[in-house]
This record gives C-alpha cells, structure tokens and sequence, in this order.
C-alpha cells in the first residue's frame, strides 16, 4: 500500500487516536505529520499487509511518546503511560466472546466451553474428546486463535503492555454477532 493510500484509509482515525492522548492542535498535526514520515519511510519494508493497521498505532503510539520525552523532560502523562484499565472496558471486550464464538468451527467452541466455563484441564479434555494431551492443547490454542482472529476482524483493541484493553476502534459497520459500538 502507498503511503497515499495509507493516509486516505488511516489518517482520521490516527488523528483522532492522537487527539485522545494530546491536547494542543498544533502538536497533533506535529506528531502525525511525524507519523506520516515514519510511515513513508517503512512501510515498502512491510511484508505482511495485514499486519498495517496493528503497525500504524505502533507508530504512532511511539511517536506520542517521544513527543512528550522532548517536551516535558521525559515525563509521560497517563494517557501515553501504562494506565489502569478500566474495569467496565475489559468487561465489554469480554462479553464480545460468547457472540463470537458462532464464527469458530464447532469443535473449536467445544473445547473452549470445556475448558472455559467447565473448567477441565488439557488431560480431561483429552479423555472427553478422545484426543491425545497434545493434541488437546493444539487444539484449545487453535481455538483461542480463531476466536481472536474473529474479534480482531471486527474491532482494532489497544491492549497495554500486559495485554489488557485500553481501548478500540470499530473496524466495519457489520461485525457479524460482535456487539461493539
């Protein structure tokens, strides 16, 4: 993708990602200009198009960050540093599963609901399915895989560093089952 392309697509919600975390206007046209620069600089070096988006809020979390090293001496301020996750925003990621499980082949939500909600370890689930332990393992990490890969085709979710919702876009106008704004 062109760097005009990527700015056709990208540039008001990378604005509007910046203007959440920045309050002075002209420091936001600063820093996505920045942005803008460091995209066209690297993106022909980008060898998984479907990895953009997830690069692009790299970028430019990064460059917020060194925005605020520069001018304010190295101090960060809560909405770039690690900040407490609220509650209420892990808990609305979290009731997007059971929706988007209908997106994942049935054996898949089986061994989720098995090991989930039920509670049985990798051995019972082995002996329940008729898998080896291997094989059960395989099969709830290639589950918890597609069930991410469903939610992630829907909304773009900032995670902090511990992997905990921040926050997140809506990526289309139809998510399927998903349930966010």
């Amino acid at each position: 993708m062109t760097t005009d392309a990527v700015w056709t697509v990208f540039s008001r919600r990378l604005r509007g990602f910046i203007a959440k975390r920045v309050r002075e206007d002209a420091d936001i046209d600063d820093i996505l200009q920045e942005v803008f620069a460091k995209i066209h600089a690297g993106v022909g070096g980008l060898k998984e198009e479907d990895k953009l988006e997830a690069w692009l809020f790299q970028v430019t979390r990064r460059a917020i960050a060194d925005h605020y090293r520069k001018e304010r001496s190295e101090e960060l301020p809560d909405e770039v540093a690690e900040k407490p996750v609220p509650e209420d925003l892990s808990v609305e990621v979290a009731s997007w599963l059971d929706p988007m499980m209908s997106l994942i082949p049935e054996e898949d939500r089986e061994a989720l609901r098995l090991t989930g909600p039920e509670g049985l370890s990798r051995k019972d689930l082995a002996s329940r399915l008729g898998l080896s332990i291997t094989g059960a393992k395989s099969r709830v990490q290639r589950a918890r895989a597609r069930l991410k890969e469903a939610v992630l085709d829907c909304c773009h979710i900032e995670v902090d560093r511990r992997g905990r919702p921040i926050d997140y876009t809506k990526k289309r106008d139809t998510c399927g089952p998903c349930t966010c704004e």
